[in-house]
């Protein structure tokens, strides 16, 4: 998991699959990914943080309607 999560901060952070496959070998020294594995992960990392968007503005929308009764909960 945390190679998962490195892989793809680098990428978002470099945009480049040949910077984040040379940065997961340096950092976990294994052998390096292929392109279409980064990629794969890559795509999963963009579609959990557009859940967790979703999320986000549910819950404001919840604490707004609610008068923030609940929002100690948080």
């Amino acid at each position: 998991m945390e190679e998962h999560v490195f892989i793809l901060e680098s990428y978002l952070k470099m945009i480049s699959y040949a910077h984040c496959r040379q940065g997961l070998f340096e950092r976990f020294r294994r052998q390096e990914p292929v392109k279409s594995a980064i990629a794969k992960i890559i795509k999963i990392g963009r579609k959990l943080r557009k859940v967790a968007k979703n999320i986000v503005k549910r819950v404001d929308k919840c604490i707004e309607m609610n008068g923030h009764h609940f929002q100690h909960l948080l």
